[in-house]
């Protein structure tokens, strides 16, 4: 039995379970600080701001690695087309 994985089809996955890692981490954090936020704190990423709660940081997570790993992932896609070296045989 041969099992054949294409290289972008295990990159795109770890991708994405490197957002959704990212998303229960953010859960878990919100989890843990959401008690001792009864003042009304909340989080801010430049003109948004957000009630820090479990899914709030779960969903702030995901899009923050998502992007910085979109942003990489889409670069080196875009680059590895123009990649024409050939592979050097070993005698």
């Amino acid at each position: 039995m041969s099992f054949a994985t294409g290289g972008r089809r295990v990159v795109f996955v770890i991708y994405g379970a490197a957002v959704a890692i990212a998303g229960l981490f953010g859960y878990a954090l919100g989890y843990v600080i959401q008690p001792n936020l009864l003042d009304g704190h909340v989080g801010s990423l430049g003109p948004v701001t957000f009630a820090l709660t479990p899914l709030n940081l779960a969903i702030y997570g995901m899009v923050m690695v998502g992007a910085m790993l979109g942003v990489l992932l889409l670069l080196v896609s875009y680059v590895s087309r123009f990649d024409d070296a050939t592979p050097v045989e070993v005698e």
